[in-house]
């Protein structure tokens, strides 16, 4: 792949490339922005290596995920496993108008929901719902098979579906 193609397919993802790092980072948005360099650097380094196949996005964040694994062992101070939540994920996306408070508690509940999950789960659904990677591309970003991935998916809409009817709310709108 020409170099300065690969540099339009950063700039084009960049935003969706941040919310995958702050997620893998479990919000740290310091080791976020240091492991997403980190990755930029390597995904020019090996841009020989990128098969069109799997698609840019796809190969990017795995490169992203195995750097933020990396970084994070790495890192001295202990991290917690839970989240509250008051560190949300920011993906990056701001919202503007009337709404914005009702979006926050929407965001903050559903969040809350999230920290539930397995760790497997809530990165599948970070995946699929957030950076709009398919089932299978989840699984290739994740290192794991496509049927792991779709139990994981299942599993995780079905724990989502009782936590929500647990606190007495049949759907999110």
């Amino acid at each position: 792949m020409h170099d300065g193609n690969i540099k339009l397919q950063i700039e084009y993802h960049h935003k969706d490339c941040y919310g995958w790092a702050l997620h893998c980072c479990h919000a740290d948005r310091e080791l976020a922005q240091e492991v997403l360099q980190m990755a930029y650097v390597k995904i020019l380094e090996r841009q020989h290596t990128f098969k069109a196949a799997s698609g840019f996005k796809t190969w990017a964040f795995a490169i992203i995920k195995n750097t933020a694994i990396d970084a994070c062992s790495k890192q001295k101070k202990s991290m917690r496993l839970t989240r509250s939540e008051d560190n949300v994920l920011d993906a990056g996306y701001e919202t503007d108008g009337a709404g914005v408070f009702d979006d926050r508690l929407r965001t903050l509940f559903f969040a809350e929901a999230l920290n539930h999950l397995p760790a497997r789960q809530r990165e599948i659904l970070q995946l699929v719902f957030y950076h709009d990677a398919s089932i299978n591309q989840a699984a290739e970003v994740l290192n794991i098979s496509q049927g792991s991935a779709r139990k994981h998916y299942d599993r995780a809409k079905k724990s989502l579906s009782v936590w929500f009817n647990k606190k007495g709310i049949s759907a999110l709108q």
